[in-house]
């Protein structure tokens, strides 16, 4: 049997689940409890695991890969995650985790084997390319950036993930304007839903992350899916996690 990948996600949402999660650190986190991106960067990571299959929902519950809640540091004040993600001594303190220090009562395994950092292709990318950049240098770590352009939302909408989202009969949710999502993706994902009164909130953006047809995702190639994907795959070989043996 292998072993599960364990992975933390570093991003700028708290939890992406509109609430802070209350488990201990490094505990897996369940599928209904993950955030958009969480899901999302399982389903990148799968393919790559499992010889090119592709992700599906009837594998929410047993992929082979963990999602761990991160180690919140001990200090005076609990600071945002856009303000860990730029910052090097702040980013350090999540990524340390990846580092094992032999010593007694230490396991011989780091407590998580991955963690992913993203952020939105936004202004403040050059701070936090340089942050990780130099943390990554320090620790001798390999934390990869995903960049959803210009948002996330550039990931998570299609007619089809709508439909099945918000339970909406097929072909009854408009094609999304590429234009528009190239500009502001959040607002053509509140535009389409308007028109049936769906909601915009983090839960319905992981069902829609959950539910995306596997073709969808990488449609667009300036939104920086197809990228995130090799980013993975680099990722894993320098960390030495192409393959999970028992």
């Amino acid at each position: 049997m292998k072993k599960p990948l364990r992975v933390i996600v570093l991003g700028e949402g708290k939890d992406e689940r509109g609430k802070p999660r209350t488990l201990p650190p490094f505990t897996r986190v369940p599928h209904d409890q993950q955030g958009a991106m969480e899901i999302l960067v399982r389903r990148a990571l799968y393919p790559l695991l499992n010889h090119g299959q592709s992700w599906h929902r009837g594998l929410k519950d047993d992929d082979g890969i963990h999602i761990l809640q991160p180690l919140p540091p001990r200090l005076p004040r609990q600071p945002s995650m856009v303000e860990v993600l730029a910052a090097p001594d702040l980013l350090a303190l999540f990524v340390a985790p990846l580092k094992n220090t032999p010593g007694p009562g230490v396991p011989s395994r780091p407590r998580v084997d991955l963690i992913v950092a993203t952020h939105d292709a936004d202004a403040a990318i050059p701070a936090v390319t340089k942050a990780l950049n130099k943390v990554n240098t320090s620790l001798g770590t390999h934390v990869p950036l995903l960049q959803p352009a210009p948002e996330i939302q550039a990931w998570l909408t299609s007619k089809r993930a709508i439909e099945r989202a918000y339970d909406r009969v097929h072909c009854t949710v408009d094609e999304p304007d590429e234009d528009a999502l190239k500009k502001d993706a959040k607002a053509e994902l509140q535009r389409l839903l308007r028109t049936f009164g769906g909601r915009f909130d983090a839960k319905k953006q992981a069902s829609l992350a959950e539910r995306m047809p596997v073709e969808d995702l990488g449609r667009y190639d300036w939104s920086g899916w197809n990228q995130a994907t090799d980013i993975l795959k680099v990722a894993l070989a320098e960390n030495g996690l192409e393959t999970l043996e028992p």
